[in-house]
């Protein structure tokens, strides 16, 4: 049986945690149905929407439970270290080729051979490592626009808001005549 390395280990024990971190999540709300009530009157009066372009609403109120950005970072960062750890070792090997006058025992990937120079333990850490780095750069980039989304429906959802003229009613239930 083969050996696993502590990195095999603690991706396992990762991965492991966070599929049981997924099932205990609370279910989202529903999003709300497109209709809204005015309280001075009661009756509801249909939303425009659109279905080929999400609303600010729809963008923050799609769940009770607001989106923990942690989270997010960590499954990026997770899903995209497979295609990192395959860019990090072809790069790797492009530099060791490179580094070594173009001989044929240190090819790259696809041009290796059984009588190639084998990799040590300090080289496969060493990807292992530059993957973990660019995988973590791509969690902070996506959550970084990820903000930005967030505050871009914020600021949209705020200006709609206050762009909505005030609802005014005399007490007697009748509009006010308008001054001339």
């Amino acid at each position: 049986m083969r050996r696993r390395g502590p990195i095999a280990i603690f991706v396992l024990v990762l991965v492991a945690a966070l599929s049981q971190g997924a099932h205990g999540q609370a279910a989202a709300t529903a999003p709300s149905t497109g209709a809204a009530t005015t309280p001075a009157s009661g009756a509801t009066a249909a939303t425009p929407s659109s279905s080929s372009s999400p609303s600010a609403d729809s963008l923050l109120a799609g769940s009770a439970i607001p989106e923990n950005p942690f989270r997010r970072f960590e499954i990026v960062s997770l899903g995209a270290f497979p295609i990192m750890l395959f860019y990090s070792g072809f790069f790797f090997d492009l530099q060791r080729y490179f580094a070594n006058d173009f001989n044929s025992l240190y090819a790259p990937w696809p041009f290796q051979s059984s009588t190639s120079a084998p990799l040590t333990d300090a080289d496969r850490y060493t990807r292992i490592g530059a993957a973990l780095g660019a995988c973590a750069v791509v969690g902070l980039i996506d959550a970084y626009l990820h903000h930005l989304k967030v505050a871009k429906a914020e600021r949209l959802r705020e200006a709609t808001e206050s762009d909505a003229p005030p609802q005014i009613e005399s007490p007697g239930g009748a509009s006010p005549a308008p001054e001339p």
